[in-house]
């Protein structure tokens, strides 16, 4: 029986060795080739599709949705209020309705091909968004309903009274004929003062101010917006002019804000103010 050796079986010259090694290549499975996406299809998935908010030359009008770098919309676009970003589920419903979200290169482009520079555009001095403020406001009725619930009957004011004395007067009198003529004709132009004259006056623009100080004690109240022309004097207040009075005693005022059904009245109290 013939023993046959492993090292027998090994080819033993340079031909053989070639042969045998070329044989082993071949066996093996050709490798797959895989080709790579293109620029265009890469881009596509990175980029985010925007609202323009202004036209932009070489993308697009306001209004329609483009792409764009992510970085470009976070660094420069947006914070320049240029376009707004689209959520997730909008961008489902564009899908859905078949909205156009390609960009558009000729947009903008002068003849013969100028075009206008993006950073013109970018150049221009930032538009701060302000967001709008939002009051609640309160209906006329409902806010003589408030006033009525939170302004006493009567409110009270303190006024200094002018002290009538004709120690100067008299004292005046014979110093020459001249002067005493001009003391005349000076006493005869101005209205003789009452008993109850005050120094200032108590006008409508004083009782608002109380209302509003009185009604800034309730959250719902202090949404009262209360005008000077709501309020007038229906008794003692100088003729002509129902936004003051200019005497001590007790008198009624209107209060009646535009939309309102009926107005209200108040009492006005004014009182001798003590000297201290």
């Amino acid at each position: 029986m013939v023993t046959l050796d492993r090292t027998g079986l090994l080819p033993q010259c340079a031909s053989c060795i070639r042969r045998v090694t070329r044989l082993s290549l071949n066996a093996r499975p050709p490798l797959q080739q895989v080709r790579s996406k293109s620029k265009a299809a890469r881009d596509a998935e990175r980029n985010v599709v925007v609202k323009l908010r202004l036209d932009v030359p070489r993308f697009g009008r306001a209004g329609s949705y483009i792409p764009i770098a992510p970085g470009t919309m976070r660094n420069r676009w947006f914070p320049s209020r240029i376009a707004d970003y689209v959520t997730p589920l909008q961008l489902k419903q564009l899908e859905a309705e078949g909205v156009d979200t390609s960009r558009d290169f000729t947009f903008g482009v002068r003849v013969p091909l100028e075009e206008t520079e993006e950073q013109d555009l970018l150049q221009m001095p930032k538009q701060h968004y302000v967001r709008p403020i939002e009051i609640d406001m309160l209906s006329p009725t409902r806010s003589m309903e408030l006033i009525n619930t939170f302004i006493p009957p009567t409110l009270s004011f303190f006024r200094k009274p002018i002290e009538h004395t004709q120690s100067d007067a008299k004292q005046r009198q014979g110093a020459s004929s001249a002067a005493d003529v001009l003391t005349a004709a000076a006493m005869a132009s101005q209205p003789e003062p009452t008993a109850n004259s005050i120094y200032g006056s108590v006008s409508a623009a004083d009782v608002v101010t109380t209302i509003r100080s009185a009604l800034a004690h309730n959250d719902e109240a202090a949404r009262v917006l209360l005008a000077e022309s709501d309020v007038r004097f229906i008794s003692g207040h100088v003729d002509g002019d129902s936004s003051r009075v200019k005497q001590l005693g007790d008198f009624r005022v209107e209060i009646q804000m535009p939309g309102a059904e009926a107005p209200l009245t108040r009492n006005i109290r004014v009182r001798a103010k003590e000297n201290s």
